[in-house]
């Protein structure tokens, strides 16, 4: 038989398991102390309690939010990218939004840190609006995180980032550019970025600061679909002549996009004219439930209209609710007042993963996350998915959301 050789890292790996279980054995059964894991509960903890402590006007319908920890203790730590998820209770209804973190990472170190996220209030926005209303200086809000992949990892992305931005998409890149320019000297940034009008330009003193602190790794260029009129600026859509024209050597390039579904759609068909890029070097920042699911392809026609009965099953009980069918699964579960924990309302970390018994679904094709087994075992992500006929849906036990 032959003999396994251990490497020396991975013996001493081994013997301080053992070593660990035998002082958990020694210890008194009331107090068994685990720095490390203690360590990573401080880092990221299961909830965050958080304040309002300013609230500003960037433009018109967009506001910035700055939350503060309401418990002793600095701030979790996060890449610029990522975001929180806020819980929320309006009326009966208990719910969640992902926002990007716009503020940097640096900002939020030390006792005095904070987070700041940036919300666009949409006409029809059933809880931006109630934001708006409701969020004042000193609410109190609860959330977890921060989350997700959206960010530069030098083991996966060139050092010189492209970072496309639709409209409130500049959420995530104004605090990249930020945090590079205070401590990752190595990276560089070329930002392109798409307004309704000038008027609409989010974060403009902070980029430019950036800019004009580093112009030999910084740049800025905007595209407009109205230019108001005025002189000198350019008209036209995030399109492949945009991008060649201010980004040399494109092929050599990561870049990130955020911004609306239909940019994601556009831009998906303008890259093979830019150059002949790999797959992995896009990156595409979860959007969101699209405004009207009937507009995206594979969407089956002449079932738009009318309403449906979901039988959800939570720990053995069974409540019968109405559902459209152009809302997803978790929209009309969290409006019966269930509670279905959620996080990045996307299709893409599967907090909200649930069992479809029975009945027919649209699943988005750019929100399904789901793993294959997933799929051949019937999960759905409810977040991410539509009903087209009567469904039995088995969900997990959730934990109430807070305001």
């Amino acid at each position: 038989m032959a003999k396994v050789k251990l490497i020396p890292g991975l013996f001493a790996l081994l013997k301080m398991a053992g070593d660990r279980k035998k002082h958990y054995r020694a210890a008194d059964e009331d107090y068994r102390p685990d720095p490390v894991s203690d360590m990573a509960k401080r880092m990221h903890p299961e909830s965050l309690s958080l304040k309002i402590t300013g609230v500003r006007e960037e433009v018109p319908l967009v506001k910035t939010f700055r939350l503060e920890n309401m418990l002793c203790g600095p701030l979790p730590v996060f890449q610029a990218g990522q975001y929180i998820s806020v819980k929320l209770k309006i009326g009966d209804t208990l719910t969640a939004r992902a926002y990007t973190i716009s503020s940097a990472p640096y900002e939020a170190e030390g006792p005095d840190g904070y987070y700041e996220i940036t919300v666009r209030e949409k006409p029809d926005g059933y809880v931006s609006k109630w934001m708006f209303e409701n969020w004042k200086e000193g609410t109190e809000v609860s959330a977890t995180g921060p989350h997700g992949d959206f960010y530069v990892s030098p083991l996966r992305d060139t050092r010189h980032i492209v970072a496309i931005a639709g409209g409130c998409g500049i959420t995530p890149f104004a605090p990249m550019m930020k945090q590079f320019l205070h401590d990752r000297p190595e990276l560089s940034l070329t930002l392109l970025y798409g307004c309704r009008n000038p008027e609409d330009v989010l974060f403009e003193k902070e980029i430019a600061a950036v800019v004009a602190a580093a112009p030999e790794r910084f740049a800025r260029f905007n595209t407009y679909e109205d230019t108001a009129g005025k002189e000198g600026l350019r008209k036209g859509f995030l399109d492949a002549a945009f991008i060649k024209e201010n980004v040399p050597e494109p092929e050599k390039k990561t870049y990130f996009i955020c911004g609306p579904a239909i940019m994601y759609s556009f831009l998906k068909k303008e890259f093979p004219k830019v150059a002949a890029l790999e797959r992995k070097q896009t990156r595409y920042e979860v959007s969101g439930a699209p405004g009207d699911v009937t507009r995206v392809e594979g969407y089956p026609a002449g079932k738009e209209e009318g309403t449906c009965t979901i039988r959800v099953w939570c720990n053995g009980a069974e409540t019968r609710i109405p559902a459209r069918k152009a809302e997803t699964v978790l929209t009309a579960i969290e409006r019966a007042g269930l509670i279905l924990d959620s996080r990045c309302r996307s299709g893409e970390c599967g907090i909200c993963r649930s069992q479809l018994v029975s009945g027919d679904v649209f699943i988005l094709p750019d929100g399904d996350g789901r793993r294959e087994a997933d799929k051949d075992l019937g999960f759905i992500h409810p977040c991410s998915t539509y009903p087209l006929s009567d469904l039995e849906v088995i969900i997990p036990p959730g934990k109430a959301a807070q305001t």
